[in-house]
């Protein structure tokens, strides 16, 4: 059976804007936030990525985020693995229970030594595979 990542994100007051809705940009800090926590807490330290560089990101607003939601439900999970890179969707849900926005991640495996993409483990796509839909 296919998983799916779930954790709690906070929206904090500095995160709105004048309209007192969440702004744009703080949608891609929530998906960053919820990546470190699915690295940390969904894949055991042996089979997690090495290191990752984020290639694209992308974002579709669905319905605003205001002062009346104190935290995001955001599920992430896994769409594409390929050879050096693989894709992550953060479905973001408000305090309704509603799908505020959806974003993806593009992850490319990193060499630091050379600063180039590197192959993704064997290791690592098993522990992805496991979130793959």
């Amino acid at each position: 059976m296919t998983k799916v990542y779930t954790c709690q994100v906070e929206v904090r007051w500095a995160d709105l804007d004048l309209l007192g809705h969440v702004n744009n940009t703080k949608y891609f800090e929530y998906a960053m936030e919820a990546r470190v926590h699915f690295y940390r807490e969904a894949i055991s330290p042996e089979r997690r990525p090495g290191a990752v560089v984020l290639r694209k990101a992308d974002m579709e607003y669905l319905r605003p985020v205001t002062t009346e939601t104190p935290s995001l439900r955001i599920e992430v999970f896994v769409t594409h693995i390929g050879t050096t890179s693989y894709t992550l969707r953060h479905t973001m849900y408000d305090g309704s229970g509603e799908v505020c926005a959806r974003g993806d991640a593009v992850m490319v495996g990193f060499d630091r030594k050379t600063q180039k993409p590197r192959p993704i483990r064997d290791e690592e796509r098993m522990a992805l595979a496991e979130y793959l839909h």
